[in-house]
């Protein structure tokens, strides 16, 4: 948290990039969420993460934030297993799905993290550690007073993170 308005007590909530959602969750996706993250999850931590521990080697890496139910996040690893594939999601549902998808493909390339993606790239990742990142609709309908959540404005978290050949907002 942060330090509330001049005068205010209370403290200030931080900024989320994103609105958790409600949603049922299926009980195979409940059994992947408690069977499966062990093996295919990182936890958040506020350290820089090793991905050459979590993945076991060096390799190009490429983040996808939000990857929803991880079809494109799925695909790009079917299709690139030369690649390592860092997913970072916070609904519960989509993780499920994914994970189960992992496992059905027998895919060994990805990693899921289910945390704000803001704090990940700002807390977890270092500047140097992604070859590409993902974002698809980052801000659909943007609106002035919702700049402060958008990760891909002047100095937001992606921008901060995109190799220097990408282009950024």
């Amino acid at each position: 948290m942060t330090e509330g308005p001049p005068g205010s007590d209370r403290p200030r909530q931080p900024i989320r990039s994103y609105v958790l959602r409600g949603g049922r969750i299926t009980r195979a996706q409940r059994r992947a969420l408690d069977e499966l993250m062990p093996q295919w999850g990182l936890p958040f931590t506020p350290g820089p993460l090793d991905l050459d521990a979590a993945f076991g080697r060096y390799r190009p890496r490429v983040l996808e934030i939000g990857y929803g139910d991880g079809a494109t996040l799925i695909e790009f690893a079917r299709m690139r297993p030369d690649t390592d594939f860092l997913g970072v999601e916070v609904h519960p549902p989509g993780i499920g799905h994914c994970l189960l998808a992992i496992e059905a493909g027998g895919l060994t390339n990805i990693r899921l993290i289910a945390h704000d993606a803001v704090e990940v790239l700002e807390k977890q990742l270092t500047a140097d550690s992604l070859d590409e990142v993902l974002l698809y609709f980052p801000d659909p309908w943007p609106k002035k007073r919702h700049h402060t959540r958008n990760a891909t404005t002047s100095g937001g978290s992606c921008n901060r993170h995109s190799p220097p050949s990408l282009p950024t907002a």
